[in-house]
Formats: structure tokens, C-alpha cells, sequence
């Protein structure tokens, strides 16, 4: 054996071996870097470690049979064997297994400081591609469709409302097919300009398939160019160019949603005999109605109004005109939309806009049922019609308490319309209020690029959650910041700073014509003071409801609040939790009746706000900053005569976080009574404690100076306290 050692070493088959294995591994890691940029996969990688695998062996038997010498290669047995070993070709090796070491090193380094991360980021980002890929088509499933703004070809720009017209109404031509979802109008097309590729867009619009294209027009000609691409290949399935008479555009159209919906059967296995056909309408009618769209979009709702008029000028029949001027109506607040629901309902029924208008209408009316009987209606015939999803979360929570549907409605408004920052903050604020921060926190991150101020002011909300208003005070000013001239975010920080008790700070932003903060100053004399005027006015809706009532009998004064109460009572179908009738007004006429003798006759009123609170919490809800169903009921309950249920009830609210507790008249008792002394001092604790966090900022280097500052004196007296 020992022999046989020797005449290994002797033929050097041992170095061989040695430089053999380190060369093969070198040419292995090149190899695995450099074949998959040729396009090789694993089994060309796979095939060639095989190869060296296999020519080990041989190498090895080669070596045993030749020999190096300086007169070249020759058999083993013509070589002279006097030596113990050939030392030529032994230095020739070591040299030789010295240089492929140092390369093999030397490429290990590099490998591993240099390629390795380069490579790992790599395949991290491919990992992070299809994930993102496979994203899409999860989030909303393969038959989700997004139509991008077709581009203006033409010469005028002006003809930028014709192209997004003809992007929007094949939009609509296909949203009416039930398998399909179609992303909603204002969120496909805010990617106008914009150079992001498709599957980028497809990932920010929950979609798997995007359809974009071009219009040309010029004269009475039109050249309209649409292609299909599937976002996870960023695959063309279908493109098409369409050159007609501009009179032909409907049937342009009605072709593309067609050759569309024959390429999904096989796409995606769509079933649908065939594709919805336009209603073909008066040309210059049309034109009309496609700016209206156009401005209707922008929310400029009286610029939209007079397009859809001149549309209807020009065609009296244009059902779908009927329906938008109506709806631009609505939200322009104008007394003649009724008018154009019913022309619309009466010329074409089968339109979804036409029962949507239908719906917000009498949703304004106060005809619940009604409004979700025609938005039920616009969902079924456009199941993608995202705005009548919001609105329908809209009647089912604020008017009918069923929480849980209306937050169905508001995931699938969110899903189909998902840059559409309203349909997002009223996501988010759901989210919030069904304890789901998490979620939350992310759409938040997402609202941010959206729209920086309600991405401040509802930041600050989602950190008030259990209690801490300091946080949405903050998150106030930071969207004051950014608008500063907002009436709507200093009315909402008066109201937190009252709750906080600065006093001071929240009258000078409210002023004293708000009656409902004047209540929460304690000061309901000046509440009801603001109704008096506005009664003596008689301007507005509130002299007709509960607005009227709660201000009077907060101020003591039952009598004349109850026919308002009662009214408002009767008006919303013995439901609470309504827009214009809740469970504050509930417990006022619950007060009011007792203080006429009619303690029995509070049942009603209990029981309403017991099915309430029910509701509430079966939908997941939880205490927010300004709804509590524990103190909801407790109040209920206590002004009803339960008073151990009513306080314990209050003292749980006040623990959760929730200390929103006015000082008001038809509440004396309350605040008199010797159990509700803990409770207020730990609401007064809770209170003290969010005024120190808010005015610690504020005090010290007020980032918020240039927009609001606190009034002479309050920081003093803070830095007093605090030193004491």
C-alpha cells in the first residue's frame, strides 16, 4: 500500500487531483454567473457540473498514464524511472495549482463583496417582481380590468375631453359586465402623463388587466388605436386601430368592448354571451355630455351642470344627461335635480346613473329604504360603479346603523376606486373604528401621496385611538399647515380643544355661533342663544329638527325643545345613530319626557339605542373619539332611571378612553350625584394629562406658529403647573 502511495506522488497524480478540484469549482462558479445572462437556466448550470464531475476520474486515470517532461508528454513506462519523482513536472504543477488558487480566491472575493450581493438584491427584486405580480391578480382577482386615459393625438388639446370620453364610455360599456371588475374612472385615469410602466400602474390600481390607447381627431374623422395587456406579463392580448367618421363613434365603441370581452373568454374564462352595445345619441349632444364628464370629474359640479343642459338642449331624450345633471345637482345642492331622475327613470330605466341619482336623492329626502332599494339597482346593473357603493355605505351607516354592510360597501368602493382619497379616508376611518390599526396604518401610508392634508389630519386621528386627543389636535395642525385657510380643519380643532379644555383657544376658532361647541364649553346658554338666531332668521334646515332641539334642552329648556326633538324622532323612523337624529337627541328626548311625567313613555327611545349599541358592536365597532356605545347606553339608561347600569356604563366608557361628557342642565343630576365623582375626576385626569401632552409641544418651539398659536397666557400657566 505504501508503494502504491509512493507511485501516486510519484506521477503526481495527486496534484492532478488537487488542481483539477480547484479549477472545476472556479469554472462552476463562473458558470452559475455567467450563463443565466445568456439566458441558461438551471439544467445548462446542472449539465455542466456533471460534465467535470465525470472528467475527474479520467484526469485522475490520465495522469497515471502520462507524465510531464521538459520533452513533453509521454507514457509513464518511457519514462526514466531512476528518480524518486519528476521534478519538472511536479513545479510545473505546483506553479499551475498556486495561480488557479489565487484566482479561485481572488474570485471568491469578488464573489462574495461584489457579485453575491449583486446577485442576492437581484433575485430579491425578481422574488419581489412576481410577488408583486401574483399581488395583483390576489388582491382583486384576474377579472379586474383598468381603463388608462386614451391619449390625445390631436392637434388641440382642447380635444383632451374627447379622448378621456372615449376611454370612459368603453369603461362603462364594460363595467356593466357582472364577472368584470373595472376600476373606477377617477383613480385609472389620475395616471394621465404619467411615464410608469404597466405592470407599476396595474400593482397601484389592484388590476390584472389594463386596457390604453390613443384618439386622433380631425374634422369630422377619428382615429382610435386601443390595445389589451395583461399587467402580470405585461403581455399585449388584443390591440386594434379604428378609422371612421366621427358620427361612428358609438359603433367604434361598441367594437372595442366587444373585441375586448371575446378576448377575455379566453383570457380569463369570462362568460358573457356578448359585450353591452352604446345607446347611439345626437353627435353635438354627445360632445356636450363627454365635457360635462369631464368636469364632473374635476368636482366642478356647476361647470358639469351646464355641459349636461346644453347636452339636453340638444337632445331631450338623452336619458344618461338626465341622470349626471342630476347628480351634479345633488352635489351642487340645487332644488331642480328631482326633475332629471324622474326624466331619466322615465326614458331608460336600465341605466345605473339614472338609479343612482335616484338613490343620493332620497337619501336628501330622508327615504332610507328607498335610496337603498335604487342603489341596490346601480349596483346590479354596474357592478363597478364605485360611487354608488360609497353612497350606499353612506345610507346604511349614517342613516340605518347597519354598520357591518356599509363597511362591505366601503372595502368594495376602496377596491374599485382605489386613489379616490374620499372613498380612502372613509376606509381608513372604518379601519380605525373597527380596531383594525394595522390596516389602518397602512392605508395611511398610501393616503399620504394622495392627499398630504387628510393624510395629517386623519394620522392624528388614528393616534387619538383610545383616548388621545392631543395626538389628532397635532395631526389637525399639521394639515392646517398645509391648508391653512381650511375652515374645516379649525372648526374640527376648536371641537378637540375644547374637549381638552382650552377654552380660550377653541372659542376664538369657533366663535359663537356653534352651538354644538358652545356645549362642550359648557356654556349651553350661549348654545341655545345661537339657535334663537338662527330661528329669527328662519334660515336653513336645523330650525326643523334635532340641530334646534338639543341646544334648548341642554339649556334647561324642555318645553320648547321637545316639538323639535319629537319631530326629528318621527322623522328618522325611530332610529338612532342617523344623520340629524342620534343617541345624544335620543337621551335629550328621553330627559324631556321624564320631566313632563312621562316616565313611562321612554321605552321607544331605549330600545332604539340598546338596538343600536347591538348593532355597533356586532359590527366590531369600538369606542371612537366621538361615539361610545357603553356611554351611548349608559346615558340612555341613567336618564331613564337605571342609574347603577347607567353610571357603571359611563365609568367603562370613561376608562376606554372616552371622555366627551358636556356639562349641560338636563345632565345636573348626574353631575351631582356622589358615584359620578370618580368618574369625573378620572375624565378631568384624562383630560388634564392630553392638554400637557398637546400644550408640551405648542409651548416649547411651536412648529404650527405661522397657522396657530395658543392664547397670551396659556403657556405660562402651563409652565407653571408643569414646574409645580
Amino acid at each position: 500500500m505504501l508503494q502504491f502511495f509512493e507511485e501516486l506522488k510519484r506521477r503526481n497524480v495527486f496534484r492532478v487531483g488537487i488542481a483539477y478540484v480547484v479549477a472545476a469549482w472556479l469554472v462552476v462558479q463562473v458558470v452559475e454567473t455567467i450563463f443565466p445572462a445568456f439566458g441558461f437556466g438551471d439544467a445548462a448550470v446542472r449539465t455542466a457540473v456533471i460534465v467535470l464531475a465525470i472528467g475527474f476520474p479520467l484526469v485522475l486515470i490520465f495522469s497515471w498514464i502520462f507524465q510531464l517532461t521538459p520533452e513533453g508528454l509521454k507514457l509513464d513506462r518511457d519514462v526514466d524511472r531512476s528518480g524518486p519523482v519528476l521534478p519538472h513536472a511536479g513545479k510545473k504543477l505546483d506553479r499551475a495549482i498556486i495561480v488557479v488558487l489565487a484566482i479561485a480566491l481572488g474570485y471568491f472575493a469578488i464573489d462574495k463583496f461584489v457579485i453575491d450581493p449583486a446577485r442576492d438584491a437581484a433575485r430579491e427584486e425578481q422574488i419581489t417582481e412576481r410577488a408583486r405580480t401574483e399581488a395583483i391578480i390576489d388582491s382583486f382577482g384576474e377579472n379586474s380590468l383598468a381603463v388608462l386615459p386614451f391619449v390625445n393625438m390631436s392637434n388641440d388639446v382642447e380635444n383632451e375631453y374627447f379622448s378621456d370620453g372615449v376611454a370612459e364610455e368603453v369603461l362603462n360599456l364594460l363595467a356593466k359586465i357582472p364577472d368584470l371588475r373595472v376600476i373606477s374612472r377617477s383613480s385609472s385615469f389620475s395616471f394621465r402623463g404619467k411615464d410608469m410602466d404597466i405592470p407599476s400602474i396595474a400593482e397601484q390600481l389592484n388590476a390584472a388587466l389594463v386596457l390604453e390607447g390613443s384618439v386622433r381627431r380631425y374634422g369630422d374623422q377619428v382615429r382610435i388605436t386601443a390595445q389589451l395587456i395583461e399587467a402580470r406579463s405585461d403581455r399585449h392580448l388584443w390591440s386594434e386601430t379604428y378609422e371612421r367618421e366621427l358620427v361612428d363613434v358609438f359603433a367604434i365603441q361598441d367594437e372595442i368592448s366587444a373585441a375586448i370581452v371575446e378576448s377575455l373568454k379566453d383570457t380569463i374564462d369570462l362568460q358573457v354571451d356578448e359585450a353591452p352595445r352604446t345607446t347611439a345619441v345626437n353627435t353635438e349632444a354627445h360632445d356636450a355630455y363627454l365635457r360635462g364628464q369631464y368636469l364632473l370629474a374635476q368636482r366642478n359640479a356647476s361647470g358639469a351642470a351646464r355641459e349636461f343642459e346644453k347636452a339636453i338642449s340638444l337632445d331631450p331624450e338623452y336619458a344618461l344627461a338626465h341622470a349626471q345633471l342630476a347628480i351634479a345637482y345633488w352635489l351642487g345642492d340645487d332644488d331642480r335635480a328631482p326633475a332629471h331622475v324622474e326624466k331619466a327613470m322615465s326614458l331608460d330605466p336600465s341605466i345605473a346613473e339614472a338609479h343612482a341619482a335616484a338613490g343620493v336623492l332620497s337619501w336628501r329626502e330622508e327615504d332610507f329604504q328607498g335610496a337603498v332599494r335604487h342603489l341596490e339597482k346601480a349596483i346590479e346593473i354596474n357592478p363597478s360603479y364605485a360611487d354608488a357603493y360609497t353612497w350606499m355605505a353612506n345610507v346604511l351607516q349614517f342613516s340605518l346603523g347597519r354598520y357591518a354592510e356599509a363597511f362591505e360597501m366601503r372595502e368594495k368602493a376602496v377596491q374599485l376606486d382605489p386613489l379616490s382619497w374620499p372613498a380612502k379616508v372613509n376606509y381608513i376611518i372604518t379601519l380605525i373604528n373597527t380596531n383594525r390599526l394595522a390596516e389602518a396604518d397602512r392605508e395611511l401610508e398610501k393616503l399620504a401621496t394622495l392627499a398630504p392634508a387628510e393624510y395629517a389630519a386623519h394620522r392624528g386621528l388614528r393616534l387619538s385611538h383610545g383616548g388621545h386627543w392631543a395626538s389628532f389636535a397635532l395631526g389637525l395642525l399639521d394639515g392646517l399647515k398645509i391648508f391653512p385657510d381650511s375652515r374645516r380643519f379649525r372648526f374640527a380643532l376648536a371641537n378637540v380643544l375644547a374637549i381638552i379644555g382650552l377654552e380660550e383657544e377653541a372659542l376664538a376658532l369657533g366663535g359663537d355661533d356653534d352651538s354644538d361647541l358652545l356645549r362642550l364649553l359648557g356654556e349651553p346658554r350661549r348654545a341655545a342663544a345661537a339657535v334663537e338666531a338662527i330661528l329669527a332668521d328662519d334660515q336653513g334646515s336645523p330650525a326643523d329638527g334635532a340641530d334646534v332641539g338639543l341646544p334648548l334642552v341642554s339649556a334647561g329648556e324642555f318645553a320648547r325643545a321637545r316639538p323639535y326633538l319629537e319631530k326629528s324622532w318621527q322623522e328618522h323612523g325611530g332610529m338612532v345613530m342617523t344623520i340629524g337624529f342620534d343617541a345624544y337627541n335620543a337621551a335629550a328626548l328621553i330627559a324631556v319626557r321624564r320631566a313632563a311625567g312621562e316616565a313611562d313613555n321612554v321605552a321607544d327611545l331605549l330600545a332604539a339605542i340598546r338596538d343600536n349599541v347591538r348593532r355597533y358592536r356586532e359590527a366590531g365597532m369600538v369606542n371612537s373619539i366621538d361615539q361610545s356605545p357603553d356611554y351611548e347606553d349608559g346615558l340612555a339608561s341613567y336618564l331613564a332611571g337605571d342609574e347603577p347600569r347607567g353610571l357603571a356604563l359611563i365609568a367603562r366608557a370613561v376608562e376606554d378612553g372616552y371622555f366627551i361628557i358636556p356639562r349641560e342642565a338636563y345632565l345636573q343630576s348626574l353631575y351631582e350625584h356622589p358615584d359620578f365623582a370618580p368618574i369625573r375626576a378620572m375624565q378631568e385626569a384624562r383630560q388634564a394629562r392630553e392638554r400637557e401632552r398637546f400644550l408640551a409641544v405648542v409651548c416649547s418651539d411651536n412648529p404650527y406658529a405661522a397657522v396657530w398659536q395658543p392664547a397670551e397666557g396659556t403657556c405660562e400657566r402651563f409652565a407653571a403647573e408643569d414646574g409645580d
